[in-house]
């Protein structure tokens, strides 16, 4: 049965208080306010009932609100009276408790997500893996992982991060200090590295969880120069041919092999080469075809990027056709059909080839058979008279300025381009075949 009276004053009178078929509630007789609410399974539930010193109702009467302290006995008559006690002299001073209840869990959230290394996933997660190639977002997360993490995250025996010092309180010196132990060993990493983390701190600051941008103060000057050099690349025509003629010969994979024939016809980066779908090549036309999103540059008003291929390109390509034409990869893993080729087999052959710059003007990369077309067909612009526009448009290279861009981005060199490709395929076909 329900008490007769509403109201408690002891811990007797409390503990002597029976669960009925309907939920009750009594007011304690000494704080206003404060209420116990017996439920049907005998709980007891600690309620604090007052009137919002800053929020209004509709009609502009102070909004009643309500808030809980825990269970009886777990949390004692004494200890639930001082508890209200103290919000009282809250509301008193125009302070509603529940606004800063929330207010701390909502900090408190931010707390956890504005963890250093989290800040770091989130940025990559929705800016860097939305306009970078999935090679390009790995390195930026290793790059993070192996550079940065050590100095503000705490990790168990595995390697596992506990968690790590909240973003806004990692202060400029250290990151200086950890940019700095880093251009020790790599310059060209430390300054990308700082160039990143300028950009982590304002997306940081976009999503509240850190009000400055300390990279700001961090100047590129404070870190070592980075001497630059060019690439290496092989331009002695008779160092080229050799390589030519090594790469026909190579047998540890006809795929590698292929790939590594169809390059010097294409000099296509790294990342397009290995990624090269059956459905972006025209044969009827002699075209290959990138959409502009999957190349370096991703401007959409770009054209995409369109390549003529040779005799010799599509001769190569028919080659391969019967090992992955039932690919969707023209250079499919050697190891894994269902995925690309690495990015790393064509340099590791090359190398097995002893094109590794031990012998002096040896060295020779995926990469560097763009220099090498760029360099030798400097050397002969007497012969194929191609215009610098067209040489160019094979390297898919645009103008850096915005202006001038404006009026050349839907140029099309596509014709021209392949008279220059043409007089290179015969150029290739000389050099290999002079010993």
């Amino acid at each position: 049965m329900k008490p007769n009276k509403s109201t408690f004053a002891t811990d007797r009178e409390i503990k002597a208080l029976k669960p009925t078929d309907k939920e009750y509630t009594l007011s304690d007789a000494l704080t206003r306010g404060l209420q116990l609410v017996i439920r049907v399974d005998g709980g007891k539930q600690w309620v604090f009932r007052y009137s919002s010193p800053i929020l209004k109702d509709k009609n502009g009467n102070a909004l009643r609100r309500r808030t809980g302290f825990g269970t009886y006995p777990f949390i004692s008559l004494e200890t639930a009276r001082n508890k209200a006690f103290e919000l009282k002299k809250e509301i008193a001073i125009g302070i509603d408790p529940l606004e800063v209840k929330q207010e701390l869990k909502s900090q408190m959230e931010i707390d956890d997500k504005s963890q250093f290394h989290k800040v770091v996933y989130q940025w990559i997660d929705e800016v860097i893996s939305k306009k970078n190639a999935a090679e390009t977002i790995k390195d930026k997360k290793r790059t993070f992982e192996r550079d940065l993490f050590s100095y503000f995250c705490e990790f168990d025996e595995n390697r596992n991060i506990l968690s790590s010092k909240p973003i806004r309180e990692i202060h400029h010196s250290e990151i200086l200090q950890a940019l700095k132990e880093k251009s020790i060993t790599a310059k060209e990493t430390a300054r990308r590295l700082l160039a990143d983390c300028n950009r982590l701190w304002i997306f940081a600051i976009s999503h509240g969880y850190c009000d400055n941008n300390i990279i700001a103060n961090i100047s590129r000057e404070t870190l070592p120069n980075v001497e630059k050099k060019n690439l290496a690349k092989i331009t002695d025509e008779k160092i080229l041919g050799q390589l030519l003629r090594d790469i026909d010969n190579y047998k540890n994979s006809p795929i590698v092999r292929n790939a590594l024939r169809l390059l010097p016809h294409t000099m296509l980066r790294a990342q397009n080469l290995t990624t090269l779908r059956w459905e972006m090549i025209d044969f009827e036309n002699k075209i290959l075809t990138i959409p502009r999103s999957e190349m370096k540059v991703k401007n959409k008003n770009l054209n995409d990027f369109m390549l003529p291929l040779t005799d010799t390109a599509i001769s190569i390509l028919k080659d391969i056709q019967p090992i992955t034409g039932w690919s969707k990869w023209v250079f499919h893993g050697v190891a894994n059909f269902h995925k690309p080729m690495s990015r790393e087999s064509c340099n590791k052959a090359l190398e097995i080839m002893g094109y590794d710059g031990i012998i002096a003007g040896t060295k020779q990369t995926t990469h560097s058979f763009r220099g090498t077309f760029r360099s030798i067909i400097e050397t002969y612009a007497h012969e194929h008279k191609a215009t610098f526009e067209v040489k160019e448009s094979i390297l898919d290279h645009h103008e850096k300025s915005e202006v001038v861009r404006a009026y050349t981005h839907k140029a099309n060199y596509t014709e021209q381009a392949r008279e220059l490709l043409e007089w290179w395929e015969r150029f290739l076909e000389r050099v290999k075949a002079s010993k």
